[in-house]
C-alpha cells in the first residue's frame, strides 16, 4: 500500500508531536516524513521531500504559515495543506482557502476531526495521482467503510451525513468507465460494512443488510438512482437501531446513565464523551437525549452529584474539608468550593462550621 507523507510545520514542539503521535497512532495510509519549527525551515523540507500533505500552523516565526502556502503555491507545488489554527486566527486561515487550503483544524486539535480531514486527504490524492484505479483504492475504502459502521452504530447524525456526501460527490464526478468502476467499490464498502455491523450487533437483534442493487448500464445518471437506493438502505439500517434501542422509552436510558454515573461519579476524567462511547452512542446525539429525559445536561447532572455526595463528606468531621472536594472528583479545591457555593449558596468551610445540613439541598434550579 502506497503510504501518503506528511510534513508538520509547527513552531510548538508539543503541537507537533501531537499531531505525529494521532497520526502514527490512527491514520492507516499516511505517515509523517518531516516536522519544520517555522515556515522557512517547512519550505526548505516541502522541496526536498516533495510531501503529499503539509499540516502547517498559520502563524509561525519569520515565514508564516500563509506566505508557505503562497510561495509552495506560486512555485507550481502540488502539496495538499491543511491549516492549524488558533480559535483568535479563524478569520486570518480562512484566507488561506483562496490558495487551495483543503481543510483547517482549530486548536486544540481534536483527533476525530483531524482522522476525517486525513480520509478526505487521502482520496483527494489518491484521484489527483491516478492511484484510485488500482486496487490500491481497497485499502482506503475499507477504512471509510469501518468507520461509516461505527457511526451508523453509534447513531451519529453528523458523521453519517457528512460521509454520505463525500460519496454522493465522488459519484458526480465519475461517468463512463469511472462509473464502473465506483460501483465497484461502493459494493465493496457495503460488503465491509455489513460486516462490521454484523460483528457490533452480536447478542442483538440481528441487522437488515445494507444492499447494493446490480450495477446498471449507463451513465452518471443511473448511477445517482442507485446510490439513492443505497442511501435508502443505509437509513433503514440506521432506523431499524434507533426503534430496537428503548434506552429511551420509561426513563431506561437515565436509570442505566444515572447508574454508570453513580458508579463513576469520583473520577474527575468523566465526560459526555466518555458516557456516550460507553454506551455506544455519539456524544452529541447522546447530550441531547439525556437532557431531553433528565432535565438538564449530563454535566450539570455530575456536578449536582458530586455536590451532594461532598456534602456528606462534609458532615464527617475526620474528613478535610479539601478532601471532600478530592473524593467527589474535584482536583482543583478553588473549582470545588466555587461549585458548592453556586450550588448550595455557600462555601464548603461555611457549611461545615454552621448547621447547614438540615436546611440546603443541591437546587436543581441553581445554575
Amino acid at each position: 500500500m502506497t503510504m501518503h507523507k506528511i510534513l508538520l510545520a509547527d513552531d510548538e514542539r508539543m503541537v507537533r508531536l501531537s499531531l505525529r503521535t494521532m497520526i502514527e497512532r490512527d491514520s492507516a495510509g499516511f505517515t509523517v516524513v518531516g516536522e519544520a519549527h517555522d515556515g522557512e525551515q517547512a519550505l526548505e523540507l516541502a522541496s526536498e521531500l516533495k510531501p503529499d500533505l503539509l499540516i502547517t500552523d498559520i502563524r509561525m516565526p519569520g515565514l508564516d504559515g500563509l506566505e508557505l502556502i503562497r510561495s509552495l503555491s506560486d512555485g507550481g507545488a502540488s502539496t495538499e495543506v491543511i491549516v492549524v489554527s488558533g480559535f483568535g486566527d479563524f478569520e486570518y486561515a480562512q484566507s488561506a482557502l483562496r490558495y487551495g487550503v483543503a481543510d483547517y483544524l482549530l486548536k486544540p486539535i481534536d483527533p476525530d476531526y483531524l482522522m476525517s480531514a486525513l480520509r478526505k486527504m487521502g482520496s483527494r490524492i489518491e484521484r489527483k495521482s491516478g492511484n484510485s484505479t488500482s486496487k490500491q483504492w481497497m485499502w482506503t475504502w475499507k477504512l471509510d467503510a469501518e468507520r461509516m459502521a461505527k457511526w451508523v452504530w453509534q447513531l451519529d447524525d453528523h458523521e453519517i451525513r457528512v460521509e454520505l456526501e463525500r460519496l454522493r460527490s465522488l459519484l458526480l464526478t465519475s461517468d463512463g468507465p469511472a462509473s464502473a468502476q465506483l460501483h465497484e467499490k461502493l459494493a465493496y464498502y457495503a460488503v465491509v460494512l455489513n460486516g462490521e455491523l454484523e460483528q457490533m450487533a452480536r447478542g442483538s437483534a440481528a441487522l437488515p443488510a445494507i444492499e447494493m442493487p446490480a450495477s446498471p448500464r449507463g451513465n452518471a445518471v443511473l448511477f445517482a438512482v442507485l446510490f439513492e437506493a443505497f442511501i435508502a438502505s443505509i437509513t433503514g439500517v440506521i432506523d431499524h437501531i434507533r426503534n430496537s434501542r428503548n434506552w429511551w422509552s420509561y426513563n431506561r436510558m437515565l436509570k442505566n446513565v444515572s447508574a454508570y454515573i453513580e458508579e463513576n461519579y469520583m473520577k474527575s476524567e468523566l465526560t459526555v464523551k466518555e458516557v456516550a462511547a460507553h454506551f455506544e452512542i455519539s456524544s452529541n446525539y447522546f447530550g441531547i437525549l439525556f437532557k431531553r429525559e433528565a432535565g438538564m445536561s449530563l454535566n450539570q447532572y455530575v456536578t449536582r452529584l458530586r455536590i451532594e455526595k461532598a456534602m456528606e463528606y462534609l458532615k464527617n468531621p475526620t474528613v478535610k474539608v479539601y478532601e471532600a472536594g478530592e473524593r467527589v472528583g474535584f482536583e482543583d479545591y478553588a473549582y470545588f468550593s466555587k461549585m458548592f457555593k453556586k450550588y448550595t449558596g455557600v462555601s464548603p468551610s461555611e457549611y461545615r462550621k454552621y448547621d447547614y445540613a438540615a436546611s440546603i439541598r443541591v437546587d436543581a434550579d441553581m445554575y
